[in-house]
């Protein structure tokens, strides 16, 4: 499966372009800057999620918040060899946008009964993935604020 490049604009203002994943496993992710708001006080967890893997659009002006590290193939993806690129992969960040910002939380994919047509007709089990996890609902109620505008 390929990724397309076809959205400039879009990936220039997440700050991101997903490129593929490997197959949803466990994975731990860790707080990358536990002094800012949005993480702080929330310990390292294990999720059990799509890795999102992406290319950056200026890795060095993102602000990690979350972080985990990985290293490996993402069997059918174009770009499946993940072995030779650095193991380090953001999780969540915000991206400074002129007077505002963008917050990217890369995690919450989850998998019903119809979510794998055409590759099969029945998904046997609903996965809620991080949605199981109350550190992800926390992340969500802070982004949330965050997006109103509030700062704590």
């Amino acid at each position: 499966m390929e990724s397309p490049r076809c959205f400039p604009t879009w990936a220039e203002t997440l700050g991101s372009q997903f490129v593929a994943h490997p197959p949803i496993q466990p994975y731990p992710v860790e707080v990358a800057d536990p002094d800012h708001w949005l993480v702080a006080g929330v310990e390292p967890f294990e999720t059990d999620d799509e890795l999102y893997l992406i290319e950056y659009h200026d890795r060095d002006g993102l602000q990690p918040l979350l972080h985990t590290h990985w290293s490996g193939d993402a069997s059918g993806f174009a770009e499946a060899d993940w072995t030779d690129r650095p193991d380090e992969h953001l999780v969540q960040y915000l991206r400074p946008l002129g007077e505002g910002a963008v917050l990217y939380n890369t995690l919450g994919h989850c998998r019903g009964h119809w979510d794998m047509v055409p590759l099969m007709p029945y998904y046997p089990k609903i996965e809620r993935c991080s949605w199981e996890r109350p550190e992800y609902r926390e992340l969500l109620r802070r982004g949330i604020r965050w997006a109103l505008g509030l700062t704590h």
